[in-house]
């Protein structure tokens, strides 16, 4: 690899993007990046990029929004939670998984909103 091509180099994370274990698909934290660029548009569209990010890794696995059982949320500002909710929602469409919303002081890449998720790998 040349001295260019390392500098553009994604870095590589102490992480796995998802794991299967005991029936479930965990899903790390995903944020509203696309191509390594945090969305800035508007906080919807950052929303909107995390649930995408998700989707992707859900379809990996074939899988799909019914299938996560449990989401976990990160805020840095707890007024966006009903614009969050408003974008969130719809994804959802024969059931709300279970949820925790957390404020938090930061996320990565001065994100406004991080999701991890738990998928079941089978319906129920």
């Amino acid at each position: 690899m040349d001295s260019n091509q390392e500098k553009n180099a994604a870095p590589v994370l102490p992480l796995s993007k998802a794991l299967v274990a005991n029936g479930f698909l965990f899903i790390s934290g995903q944020i509203g990046s696309a191509g390594g660029k945090l969305v800035t548009t508007s906080f919807a569209d950052e929303v909107k990029q995390v649930l995408t990010n998700i989707e992707t890794v859900l379809t990996e696995h074939n899988l799909a929004f019914d299938h996560i059982v449990s989401v976990t949320i990160y805020l840095t500002d707890m007024r966006l939670f009903d614009e969050l909710n408003l974008v969130y929602g719809p994804y959802f469409k024969n059931r709300f998984p279970t949820r925790t919303c957390i404020a938090v002081a930061g996320l990565p890449k001065l994100a406004r909103v991080e999701m991890t998720t738990v998928a079941s790998l089978k319906l129920e």
